[in-house]
């Protein structure tokens, strides 16, 4: 296997050119976008502003209007039209008060007064007379101020009083002052804002234009579809409003006219659409120096992210696949590597083993020479083993001292001898720097791959065959073989059964008794656990209490023969036999649970079962190592009303330890420790010595695995209280310890 590699910048390139292509093609479609979009809203807005201008006209005229109304009606029933001079003096007065430039009244036959006192005939014609009777009010069209040939509009209103013609009160006011209201409407960006006639005359415009008839430009115009002079001339005609576009010397623009309600008037609102194509122009131009600027960024980056990655990729690849102590591969490596070489060891018809090697009492090195001399041993056995390899064979370092290799296996005798001979070779000659030779003895396990398993299952298979090779006295190597196999599939049957024979009773109490010496009879008993399965008949606790002991199942079971046990001597008390107390053992497991005591109290309690009856047996493998967090459970058990025993006393190397530490109410000395007193003076010594320190601790002793007459005669005369074996009974069934508590309460 070879670390990652970059093939190239070549590709980083590609990746770059793709993207500018992307960004090219994706901006024309944003330019036709914007383009699209900015035109929509040109035409909102200029139609919009067109009819915006027309009301704002329509309002300032109108106030214009109302100014005048409000002063014609002072006038109706004033003597002042018969006074000149005072109504000139009035209408000047009135003018300060007002936006008009002048103020004037013209009586029937044409005399014509002003605010700054100038006397006129026919200031407004006849006809305009006429107009503003008629319609109760009148604006003029744009005429030239006959006082400086200024442009000016006239607004009059006509004054009857009781039914006759007065005249006409009217005001005066310069086109040049409503450019500020064409001004305000005008649009942005070239934008153009008129008032004109139907005919097309053009009565006023910000910015002032030099042509006077927009019907004129017309003609010279191309109109878009199907739109031409002649509509737009006829809808002013009709006092319709519009929208219309067209190009006039080169420029495209949109036009929006609006009628306003005086004189038949327009607002009309022109837009030049090169505004729009600038803006887009500008838009376009900045979102491609930002995009481009990104690509750009992007591809500095993205090179500077290769050129790390390729720098970097040696150092990714021996921290996810390379031993960093040896420098040979490690789990990873070797698992990824594995169906590659296996496939090879299959095409060539050669078998292949799974092998386990461990380095023997390693943490002894390290205890003794430091780290820094174990890591040189693990290197040189490393050496050792990765050198020995023949062509398509594989090595890793799997663990701190575990090495695994996958071998070539023409026969099994042949391996094992090669093996051997390696792990000799490995572990002879280590040397940890000035000093001396440190042999190191080596343990392996093989697995023969027969079969498409999992990688782990043949990692499991390789490790049962090392322990069973560790077990074996004088044995370097083994093979995972059928016995190795059998003990799996009746492990994984009794896992697959345990739940389901639990729910159907399959699982049953079983009492031994605790004898009195001299008479026999029962004074206590032990409770027992036995599985009657329905075809393989009375399973013995050996076969499957370690396995329920790994998978944690025991905690079950445990509670399952404590609640027997308490239902039991509930029947004898409603029965009326004497109740004698029952030892119960229990797992370790229990013991870590912090509410083991309170569900032990609770399950006795729910039964009616006097506390003194029930003793907790504890194994001195279960006590050992958890002292303190024994001390606890046992002070605990004690303030409770139990019984605690120690079971198996002398079976290991710590027993008067624990004695020393904790609190027994009885101790159970095993049968293997009594069994090794037989003919031999010195260990009766040690027994009887042991049983008169115990006694001195206030302790019951009771005796286990009683099987002969002498035995009993001996452990007797130390002072042992209890004998449990077979000499007096062996296990009992539930029904028939009782039927035999009957007959010992009987003969008493």
């Amino acid at each position: 296997m070879r670390p990652y590699k970059i093939s190239g910048f070549k590709r980083s390139f590609g990746l770059i050119f793709i993207a500018a292509a992307v960004v090219a093609v994706g901006s024309v479609w944003y330019w036709n976008l914007i383009t699209e979009r900015l035109a929509q809203d040109a035409r909102v807005s200029i139609v919009a502003g067109s009819r915006e201008l027309a009301l704002d006209f329509d309002r300032l005229l109108g106030a214009q209007l109302q100014v005048l109304a409000s002063i014609g009606v002072s006038l109706e029933q004033s003597p002042l039209l018969q006074q000149p001079a005072r109504l000139t003096e009035y209408l000047n007065r009135q003018n300060k008060r007002n936006v008009f430039t002048l103020t004037g009244f013209q009586f029937t036959d044409g005399k014509a007064l002003f605010s700054n006192g100038a006397v006129l005939r026919h200031f407004l014609s006849k006809a305009e007379v006429e107009e503003a009777f008629e319609h109760s009010r009148y604006v003029s069209e744009r005429k030239k101020n006959p006082f400086d040939d200024s442009a000016m509009l006239v607004f009059a209103i006509p004054l009857r009083r009781d039914g006759e013609r007065l005249g006409v009160v009217f005001g005066v006011q310069a086109v040049d002052a409503y450019e500020t209201a064409l001004a305000g409407a005008t649009l942005p960006d070239g934008g153009l804002s008129f008032i004109i006639k139907p005919d097309g005359n053009v009565v006023m415009g910000y910015p002032q234009v030099a042509y006077q008839n927009i019907f004129n430009l017309g003609t010279q115009a191309r109109f878009d579809g199907d739109l031409s002079a002649e509509k737009l001339h006829q809808d002013m005609q009709n006092g319709r409003s519009g929208l219309t576009g067209y190009t006039l010397n080169g420029s495209h623009r949109f036009s929006s006219y609006y009628p306003l309600g005086y004189n038949g008037w327009y607002a009309l609102s022109v837009l030049p659409t090169a505004s729009m194509a600038e803006k887009a122009q500008s838009l376009m131009l900045m979102s491609l120096v930002l995009c481009f600027s990104i690509i750009g960024v992007l591809g500095i980056l993205l090179i500077f992210i290769l050129r790390m990655q390729y720098q970097n990729s040696r150092a990714l690849f021996r921290l996810g696949f390379v031993d960093p102590l040896t420098g040979a591969d490690n789990l990873n490596a070797f698992r990824l590597k594995f169906p590659k070489a296996a496939d090879a060891f299959r095409a060539r018809g050669v078998p292949f083993a799974l092998t386990v090697i461990n380095v023997n009492s390693f943490k002894a090195v390290n205890d003794i020479y430091g780290f820094e001399v174990g890591d040189q041993i693990l290197r040189q056995v490393a050496q050792a083993l990765q050198g020995a390899l023949e062509e398509g064979e594989l090595f890793c370092r799997s663990g701190a001292d575990v090495f695994l290799l996958l071998l070539a296996c023409p026969d099994r005798a042949q391996l094992e001898r090669r093996v051997d001979r390696l792990a000799l070779q490995a572990g002879r000659f280590c040397r940890a720097g000035g000093e001396d030779c440190l042999p190191m003895s080596l343990t392996c396990g093989m697995y023969l791959v027969d079969e498409e398993v999992p990688f782990y299952i043949m990692m499991d298979r390789a490790n049962l065959a090392w322990a069973a090779a560790k077990q074996r006295a004088g044995r370097t190597c083994a093979f995972y073989d059928e016995a190795d196999r059998r003990q799996i599939v009746t492990e994984k049957r009794i896992e697959s059964s345990m739940d389901q024979a639990l729910e159907k009773g399959e699982f049953q109490l079983y009492l031994q008794p605790k004898c009195d010496f001299k008479t026999g009879k029962i004074k206590s008993a032990e409770a027992l656990v036995r599985w009657k399965h329905p075809v393989r008949g009375l399973i013995p606790p050996d076969s499957f209490i370690p396995v329920f002991e790994k998978n944690g199942f025991v905690l079950k079971l445990d509670q399952f023969i404590l609640q027997q046990t308490a239902a039991l001597l509930k029947q004898w008390k409603e029965q009326g036999l004497e109740q004698v107390p029952v030892g119960v053992n229990f797992s370790r497991l229990h013991l870590d649970d912090p509410h083991f005591i309170d569900t032990l109290v609770q399950t006795v309690d729910r039964a009616g079962v006097e506390h003194r009856l029930l003793e907790v047996e504890l194994t001195e493998s279960v006590v050992f190592g958890h002292v303190e967090r024994m001390k606890q459970v046992i002070d605990g058990l004690h303030e409770k009303g139990f019984s605690v025993a120690m079971d198996d006393f002398g079976s290991g190397y710590s027993s008067l330890n624990v004695l020393k530490n904790l609190y027994f109410d009885c101790v159970k000395f095993d049968k293997e420790f009594l069994a090794s007193g037989e003919g031999n003076p010195r260990m009766r010594q040690i027994i009887a010595g042991a049983v008169k320190m115990i006694k001195e601790l206030s302790c019951s002793i009771v005796a286990e695995g009683v099987e002969t007459q002498e035995q009993a005669d001996f452990l007797s005369g130390i002072g042992c209280d209890l004998a449990q074996g077979y000499f007096f009974s062996k296990p009992l069934p539930a029904a028939e310890f009782t039927q035999r508590l009957e007959k010992n309460q009987s003969h008493t």
